[in-house]
C-alpha cells in the first residue's frame, strides 16, 4: 500500500466519443419482414376500428342531470285498489293535515316517527284485544265469526294501516329534507333566457287568440299541475313548450300523461308544513302504490320545491289567515317576478282567478277523480285576493298578460 501508482489514460473508441441518446430510437424491419412476435401479439389485442362516429353532444345535454325514474300511466288496477284502500285512512289523517302547523325539518320527522310508532304499538295492540276479548271470548261464537274479523279489519284499515303509512313517509322525508338544491338550474340561475311566460289553466287560455306560436318562442314557459296542449287541437292556443313544471301534491309530472321529459320540476308548496309534505309522497306514493317510484323521482336533480320563507312571504303579501296558502300559480308568478335573472314585465296567459263555472279549459277532457280533486283545492285557496294581488303588479309594470303584451309588440 505504500507504492505509488500511475493510472493510464482512458482509451476510448470512436464510436464511444458521444454520449448514448437517452432512448434508443426503434429498429425499422427491412421491407417484407414480419414483425417481431411481440408486436404481432399486441396487434391482435387493439381494439377494432372505430364505426361512425356519434353526433357531438351539445352542452346543455351535457349538463342536463340524468333521469333514474320513468313516470307511470294514472289510473290503472294497482291504482284503483291503492285508492280503495286508502279510503278509510281519511279521517285518521284529516286532523294532522288541518290542525297541525309543525314546520317542515328532519327534527320533526324524527319526532313523528317516534309518535306514530308508539300510536301503533300504544293504541292498536289494545285496541285489538278489546276486540279479540268482546267477540271472540263470547261463548257460543266462533273466533272467525264476520263480526269479529270485520271489526279487526275495519280498525286495521282506518288507523293500523295509515300509522304504518306514517312512519314510512316520516323515515322518507328525513332523507329528501337533507337534499342539497344549490346546483339545481333554476336555484343557481341558469335560466334559458330572461324572458318568461306563466301560463294558467284557466279557461281564457283558449279563448281569444290563437297565441300557440307566440308562447312557443319564450325562453322559458311555466305550466301547471295536469295540464294539456297536445289534445283537441289545443296547442295552437297555448303551444306546445314546457321549461318548467309547477306541481301540487298529487306529483302530476309523475304522470306519463303529463309528464315532459326536459322540464324542471318546482314542487309549490311542499316546505308549507310537516303534514303537506307527507302528503307530496304519501298520496301519489301510498294511494297510487308508487312508492319506489316516488322515492326516485324526490332524488331527481331536475326536482325542487320554494322553500318555507318564499311561501310565508307571499301568504302575508296576499293576507291569508288559518290554513289558506297560495295557488301554484300565485307562488310561479311570485318567483319569476322576484327572480334577479329575469326580464320583466312578466308574461301570463290563462288566469283566471277561478272565477265561472270551469276551473280549467281542459275540463271536458280531465277525469272526474281529478275534478274531484280540484273542486276540493279551491277551498284551500283565496283567488279573489290573488286577482288583487296580480293587478297590483300589472299597475307597477312587473307582469303583463299575454293579450296586452301581443298588442304592445304589434304597435
Amino acid at each position: 500500500f505504500g507504492s505509488s501508482y500511475t493510472l493510464a489514460p482512458r482509451t476510448v473508441s470512436p464510436l464511444q466519443e458521444a454520449p448514448a441518446p437517452r432512448h434508443r430510437a426503434r429498429a425499422r424491419a427491412a421491407p417484407g419482414a414480419a414483425p417481431p412476435i411481440g408486436v404481432r401479439l399486441l396487434r391482435g389485442l387493439r381494439a377494432p376500428p372505430p364505426g361512425p362516429r356519434a353526433p357531438a353532444m351539445t352542452m346543455g345535454e351535457a349538463l342536463a342531470p340524468k333521469r333514474n325514474w320513468e313516470p307511470v300511466p294514472g289510473g290503472g288496477v294497482r291504482a284503483v285498489i291503492g285508492r280503495l284502500l286508502s279510503a278509510p285512512c281519511y279521517p285518521t289523517i284529516f286532523p294532522f293535515v288541518v290542525f297541525s302547523r309543525c314546520e317542515a325539518t328532519t327534527e320533526n320527522s324524527r319526532w313523528w316517527r317516534r309518535v306514530f310508532t308508539a300510536l301503533m304499538f300504544g293504541v292498536s295492540v289494545p285496541m285489538h284485544a278489546a276486540i279479540y276479548h268482546r267477540y271472540a271470548l263470547r261463548p257460543g261464537v266462533p273466533a272467525t265469526s264476520w263480526p269479529h274479523l270485520l271489526c279487526h279489519a275495519m280498525w286495521f284499515f282506518s288507523f293500523d294501516h295509515t300509522m304504518v303509512w306514517f312512519v314510512v313517509v316520516a323515515t322518507e322525508l328525513l332523507g329528501i329534507f337533507a337534499i342539497d338544491h344549490s346546483d339545481h338550474r333554476l336555484v343557481a340561475g341558469r335560466l334559458h333566457g330572461p324572458q318568461v311566460l306563466v301560463v294558467g289553466n284557466g279557461p281564457s287560455a283558449v279563448t281569444g287568440g290563437e297565441w300557440g306560436d307566440e308562447i312557443d318562442k319564450f325562453d322559458e314557459v311555466v305550466r301547471f299541475n295536469n295540464f294539456q296542449s297536445k289534445s283537441g287541437g289545443m296547442q295552437k292556443w297555448v303551444g306546445t313548450k314546457t321549461t318548467v313544471h309547477f306541481s301540487d301534491g298529487m306529483l302530476y309530472p309523475t304522470f306519463a300523461e303529463y309528464h315532459v321529459p326536459d322540464a324542471t320540476v318546482v314542487l309549490s308548496l311542499f316546505m308549507d308544513r310537516y303534514f303537506i309534505a307527507g302528503s307530496y309522497v304519501l298520496i301519489r306514493g301510498g294511494a297510487d302504490l308508487q312508492y319506489p317510484m316516488v322515492c326516485k323521482f324526490f332524488r331527481d336533480p331536475n326536482t325542487t320545491w320554494l322553500e318555507k320563507a318564499r311561501i310565508e312571504r307571499l301568504k302575508h303579501l296576499l293576507g291569508l289567515k288559518g290554513p289558506k296558502h297560495p295557488t301554484s300559480g300565485m307562488l310561479a308568478i311570485d318567483y319569476f317576478v322576484t327572480h334577479p335573472k329575469v326580464e320583466l314585465p312578466v308574461v301570463i296567459h290563462g288566469f283566471d282567478f277561478f272565477q265561472g263555472p270551469v276551473i280549467h279549459y281542459y275540463n271536458d277532457s280531465e277525469p272526474l277523480y281529478e275534478r274531484i280533486n280540484n273542486r276540493i283545492g279551491v277551498n284551500m285557496h283565496s283567488p279573489h285576493l290573488e286577482k288583487l294581488y296580480v293587478d297590483k303588479l300589472v299597475e307597477e309594470g312587473k307582469v303583463v298578460f299575454l293579450k296586452d303584451w301581443v298588442q304592445q309588440k304589434k304597435r
